[in-house]
């Protein structure tokens, strides 16, 4: 019987190396599209959470104090921020942020706070890392800061991980174009250092807002 040898195919190396190319182009596709998407649904889950503590605090100061959450004529921003912050085991109280970390909704300019020194001076950070600032009232309203993963976290953007609410009476409400302040914006277009305060209710209505964000 004759032996016969069989041969064995085999990839050769340009085969190996062109198989190495496309299984690379296809993960720098991939990847960071599915990175992004994750990133994207953690704020969402932090912005939900964030939303629901801030309403449920607003609803204890208001049970703890008979209806009075905030006096329009008589309260001060450190008042309310004492009052505020015995809810939450707190951190830091001073001197916790630094504004220039953050910037607009479009990543055009460095943001604005609303009465940037009382924002600075009365920002706190609870336990978790969110982080609440505290601003100067406008139009009967007392502007309320919420950065939702804390200051040592990026992206630090309005509209992204930065959000706006105003208490007014007894309610609190998220900030939406125009409103509290015609100033409030939520603009993928303009390059104002404030636009972004405008966003929060549209976080809040919109279920694919985080998922379509600029």
């Amino acid at each position: 019987m004759d032996n016969k040898i069989k041969s064995k195919s085999a990839f050769t190396l340009a085969e190996v190396l062109i198989t190495l190319v496309i299984i690379g182009v296809v993960a720098a596709l991939t990847i960071p599209t599915a990175i992004n998407r994750m990133q994207r649904e953690e704020l969402r889950s932090q912005f939900k959470k964030a939303v629901s503590v801030l309403y449920q605090v607003v609803q204890k100061m208001k049970a703890d104090n008979g209806d009075l959450v905030l006096d329009y004529n008589n309260d001060t921003v450190p008042i309310f921020r004492e009052r505020f912050m015995s809810y939450f085991h707190v951190t830091c109280k001073e001197n916790c942020v630094n504004l220039r970390k953050y910037r607009n909704f479009n990543d055009t300019s460095a943001v604005t706070i609303y009465s940037n020194d009382s924002f600075f001076t009365n920002t706190i950070i609870v336990q978790d890392g969110m982080t609440f600032g505290f601003s100067a009232s406008y139009h009967n309203a007392l502007y309320i800061i919420v950065d939702i993963n804390g200051p040592g976290k990026k992206p630090n953007r309005l509209g992204y991980d930065v959000f706006g609410f105003f208490v007014r009476g007894t309610q609190i409400y998220p900030c939406e174009p125009g409103e509290p302040a015609s100033t409030v914006i939520c603009s993928s277009t303009s390059s104002a250092a404030y636009n972004g305060y405008g966003c929060t209710k549209r976080a809040i209505s919109d279920e694919n807002y985080f998922k379509n964000l600029p």
